[in-house]
């Protein structure tokens, strides 16, 4: 017989706290991930999911730095629909097996993943393609300046149950 020490918790994270490299040359805040976060993902037992960067996917590593107002076109948010739909679908896939996705972290100013004020594209269509599902779950957007704080918070999020 198999021993299976799954936690049965999941969150999704923006590329960019796993991969700064795959920041805008010149928005990196570290030289590789933001360690504070994954840390604390690991030690309260929530596996991790990378989503993907759809600005990176669309323009490139070397693209310019752009506002949700330039992405805001039908290419991109057609873009960002379709990993949306493929990350709802996975997810809720996951919950079938009653593996429940704990939360989303977003980045702060970020013209696809921000969450708060002026919500990133991506993040929209990926909560209307969760919502599609019925799949509710709590979005947070780390401001990578503010890690230590960003930490306290996100403490409060992923507490045990």
């Amino acid at each position: 017989m198999f021993k299976d020490e799954r936690s049965g918790k999941i969150a999704l994270i923006a590329h960019c706290i796993l991969n700064q490299n795959s920041r805008v040359l010149g928005l990196a805040e570290r030289s590789s991930a933001i360690a504070e976060i994954l840390e604390l993902l690991v030690q309260n037992e929530i596996g991790i999911i990378q989503m993907p960067c759809p600005e990176l996917d669309y323009a490139g590593i070397s693209r310019q730095s752009q506002t949700k107002n330039q992405y805001n076109n039908v290419m991109f948010r057609t873009h960002c629909r379709k990993i949306a739909e493929e990350l709802a679908n996975q997810i809720q896939e996951y919950k079938k097996c009653e593996i429940k996705l704990k939360l989303i972290i977003g980045v702060k100013g970020s013209p696809s993943c921000s969450v708060n004020e002026i919500s990133g594209i991506f993040m929209e269509e990926l909560h209307s393609a969760l919502h599609k599902r019925a799949i509710s779950v709590p979005f947070y957007e780390a401001d990578l300046e503010r890690i230590k704080e960003n930490i306290i918070t996100l403490e409060k999020f992923i507490k045990p149950e």
